[in-house]
């Protein structure tokens, strides 16, 4: 599999003005489900640029944001000392194996992210061994419905090859039990997606771009209806869905 950091490092930048991970809807989301406090330390898993963390730094002590793509902090540095925002730490690492001791966090997050982590039940191990017991952690990510999934799966794949796998709502739930946690909240939001934005976050070449336009524009079936693609004005918008999770670490 490709490495997430060869995906990323070069287009690190792009991230930091996405609208989807820069918009103050999406983030009042995390900070809806997260509920942090203020004697909180947070930690924000995969942090990419950084948007998370600092959505989560006025409501907490302090927030670490952890990612396994140098260029990708680097920017998250820049727009902190820019903002100065002086409570949020930056540390190279993976998901799967985080550099933390055992019930270190009040509150972890991560969001977006675990659709290129290869191991997902290593990965909710590794939230659960550092979340405090009777703490919360919360996750966002892509998850599209069946048969929809089939397709934006191709998509997702040619577009990025360290994408791996973007779990249903059910398939969420399943794995974070199996992780031992509890499951206080887990609903689907599904959005009007713009699709040329999303390619061009990635800097995918126009040729693929419109190679892969055509994949969800001849969706057909139950998928079709569920991706209900449209061209505006010459662009491609479509169904885009995301999990929407809160957990609990029970009490020792």
């Amino acid at each position: 599999m490709p490495d997430v950091r060869d995906s990323f490092s070069r287009v690190a930048a792009n991230y930091s003005k996405s609208t989807f991970h820069t918009s103050s809807v999406r983030l009042q989301e995390v900070l809806d489900l997260a509920r942090p406090k203020r004697g909180d330390l947070a930690l924000d898993v995969a942090t990419g640029t950084g948007n998370t963390a600092f959505a989560l730094a006025p409501y907490v002590r302090r927030v670490i944001g952890l990612d396994v793509t140098r260029e990708m902090l680097d920017e998250a540095r820049r727009v902190a000392a820019e903002r100065d925002v002086v409570n949020t730490d930056w540390v190279i690492g993976d998901a799967s194996h985080l550099p933390f001791q055992d019930d270190t966090f009040d509150l972890y997050v991560v969001r977006a992210a675990p659709h290129h982590f290869p191991d997902i039940d290593r990965f909710l191990a590794e939230a659960y061994r550092v979340l405090k017991p009777d703490r919360d952690a919360a996750f966002v990510d892509c998850a599209p419905p069946l048969p929809a999934r089939d397709v934006l799966h191709e998509v997702e794949m040619r577009r990025d090859p360290s994408h791996v796998l973007s779990l249903t709502v059910d398939e969420w739930v399943a794995r974070l039990e199996a992780a031992g946690f509890e499951v206080e909240m887990a609903e689907v939001r599904e959005l009007d997606w713009n699709y040329e934005e999303w390619m061009n976050n990635m800097a995918v070449a126009a040729e693929l771009a419109a190679e892969l336009a055509q994949v969800i524009d001849a969706s057909s079936g139950e998928a079709r209806t569920q991706l209900h693609p449209e061209w505006r004005e010459g662009k491609l918008w479509h169904a885009y869905w995301h999990a929407l999770i809160r957990a609990r670490k029970p009490g020792g």
